[in-house]
């Protein structure tokens, strides 16, 4: 027998449909689901626009699921538009290729009865956490925090290298995290639009935000070993390594000045990009995209600083 809890799942997607389709059977091939699923399709493809609305025509008698098109493609967007039409207090924020545990959903319900938890960051079990040092010497993490969830002063998120019950973080993955309606609600927040792509900040900023405000309230934000997904990493549709490179450079600079508002922070996301270099030059991987990015960065730092992060201002091979 289906037992549904209140729990809205907001799954943002963009050109693929296998990917989708598995998501949501993990999610509802189980004896307790989410009653609500709300589903943000920016496809820009219409047969992927209609096979997305197939697969939850095909699951409508198990749960609650909302379709809706967004024409712009953007994450945060997305999410936000998601939000609008959530009915529960608890929110999934999830990927739209991840294979959800079978006891997943049960804890998280059962762990977001304590209320002085405000956020869940899931954890991939097949994650496998980098054991080079080097890290902490290029600032890709830190040494001090290493026991926790974190972000660096480089803006950067990283996790421990391993959970044993519930772990303090400040941040989430984007693939798969759980936050309170009420909370974003109180606190007015929302993920910033100006993060347009899919370039990993832009879930970054937003629980970070999110656990900077939790903590001034003294609510914890956790990574609990009883929340695991399969990250599943679809490589149906993905930004070309160039654009991600460049994005990746002007997103963290444009979070340095939001969230950091010292030089230091913006010395350390400069010698964080060196340690990247050299790996890029030891490993052959493109290091000529990194120098470009860094040189568009600060060429446009004042107008970064300002906000205007608008990538084909920075280089022409973005739109190809």
């Amino acid at each position: 027998m289906v037992s549904r809890i209140p729990i809205s799942v907001v799954i943002p997607t963009m050109n693929r449909p296998d990917a989708l389709k598995k998501t949501i059977e993990s999610l509802l091939l189980k004896t307790i689901i989410p009653s609500q699923i709300i589903i943000v399709d920016q496809s820009d493809k219409i047969e992927n626009q209609l096979e997305n609305k197939k697969i939850i025509s095909h699951q409508l008698v198990l749960t609650e699921i909302k379709y809706i098109f967004q024409k712009i493609p953007s994450l945060t967007k997305a999410r936000n538009t998601g939000f609008n039409y959530c009915k529960n207090e608890i929110i999934i924020c999830s990927d739209d290729d991840v294979d959800v545990n079978v006891n997943t959903i049960k804890n998280i319900h059962e762990l977001m009865s304590n209320i002085n938890i405000a956020m869940i960051v899931g954890i991939d079990k097949n994650k496998k956490e980098s054991h080079n040092n080097l890290g902490y010497i290029f600032g890709t993490k830190s040494f001090i925090n290493r026991k926790k969830g974190h972000v660096t002063l480089s803006m950067l998120g990283r996790y421990p290298k391993e959970v044993h019950g519930n772990v303090d973080t400040q941040w989430a993955m984007g693939y798969f995290f759980v936050i309170r309606k009420s909370l974003t609600k109180k606190w007015n927040l929302k993920w910033d639009e100006k993060l347009v792509g899919y370039a990993y900040a832009e879930d970054l900023d937003f629980s970070y935000s999110y656990f900077k405000r939790a903590k001034s309230e003294g609510l914890r934000c956790i990574l609990s070993e009883t929340v695991k997904v399969h990250h599943l990493v679809s490589k149906e549709w993905r930004i070309t390594p160039y654009k991600n490179t460049i994005m990746y450079v002007i997103n963290r600079e444009y979070l340095s000045y939001k969230h950091y508002k010292t030089p230091l922070a913006r010395f350390a996301t400069r010698w964080t990009n060196f340690g990247n270099l050299l790996y890029r030059i030891l490993k052959n991987n493109s290091p000529k995209d990194l120098i470009i990015a860094q040189y568009y960065c600060d060429k446009y730092r004042k107008e970064i600083r300002k906000g205007n992060i608008s990538y084909k201002l920075y280089s022409k091979r973005f739109e190809n």
